[in-house]
């Protein structure tokens, strides 16, 4: 007899839990109130709160208005880690679209990529220091 337990499947219903915390967190770092939000993506306030609560999940299409709302991808919404936060801040659409291109690039590429930003945010810098 197998004295090993059966692991448990993950339930499509549950919510895990970062995602609630993730969603509170974003929220308040656009300093927007849960009611707010809620009314700012068209959603019942109660229901919203259930969401970050974790008390229920969003459908797939109200999940696509919260990250939208929040600037973020749905999946950085559910399953975004702490190293992903900086691309969650990111607002330039068109900055991260480039730098997820960038990524695919030869290290070669890569790095003189590296070298025209380091230079570029030098000379910003430097033009800041003398006004």
């Amino acid at each position: 007899m197998n004295n090993k337990k059966a692991k448990k499947k993950p339930n499509s219903d549950t919510v895990s839990i970062a995602f609630p915390e993730r969603l509170k967190q974003l929220r308040m770092q656009k300093g927007i109130s849960q009611r707010d939000f809620a009314n700012k993506t068209n959603l019942n306030y109660t229901q919203y709160n259930r969401y970050e609560k974790g008390d229920r999940k969003p459908s797939t299409e109200t999940m696509a208005k919260l990250a939208d709302a929040l600037g973020v991808s749905v999946d950085y919404l559910l399953e975004g880690e702490e190293q992903d936060a900086a691309i969650a801040n990111l607002e330039d659409k068109d900055l991260l679209r480039m730098f997820s291109d960038i990524e695919k690039l030869p290290k070669d590429k890569k790095q003189a990529v590296k070298i025209i930003l380091e230079d570029v945010i030098k000379e910003e810098k430097l033009q800041q220091l003398a006004t």
